[in-house]
């Protein structure tokens, strides 16, 4: 999660086969406030994902259609991981349970364009271990934070 005070960077992002591609404004990566996110839940580990919480409207794409993504979802089927179907690059995720992370978007910056992976303040997450519990009591944390609290 970054810092709503943080200054904020477009960065263009794509799969690797280029059929999406897309800009995402967000918290600079390079400001200290920033956390990137570094989980070990199986899915995250697999996929290599890095990733920041993105709203919906600072994602823009410059080709291909989110609607043209394919997802996968599992465990609870909160939240729907969206690929390329012709490279598999796993882009993004969103919830796609009302009322849990709406219109946000969990982007993967290892698809971010110039960024030096090396010098970015992660914050660890364990997936691996969460139960409902501690999954919803991260969700308020996030809450939370989006807000400034």
């Amino acid at each position: 999660m970054s810092d709503t005070k943080a200054p904020t960077q477009a960065y263009k992002a794509s799969c690797h086969c280029g059929a999406f591609a897309y800009n995402v404004t967000t918290a600079s990566l390079h400001d200290a406030t920033t956390e990137v996110v570094r989980c070990n839940c199986s899915i995250c580990l697999r996929n290599g994902y890095l990733f920041l919480y993105v709203p919906n409207d600072q994602i823009t794409f410059t080709s291909g259609q989110f609607e043209d993504f394919k997802s996968y979802t599992f465990a609870t089927h909160s939240v729907a991981h969206y690929f390329c179907p012709t490279c598999g690059s796993s882009c993004m995720a969103r919830s796609i349970r009302p009322g849990f992370f709406d219109n946000t978007s969990i982007v993967n910056i290892r698809l971010f364009e110039d960024v030096e992976l090396d010098n970015l303040n992660y914050k660890e997450m364990d997936g691996r271990s969460y139960t409902k519990e501690t999954a919803e009591a991260r969700v308020a944390e996030i809450e939370a934070q989006k807000q400034g609290k």
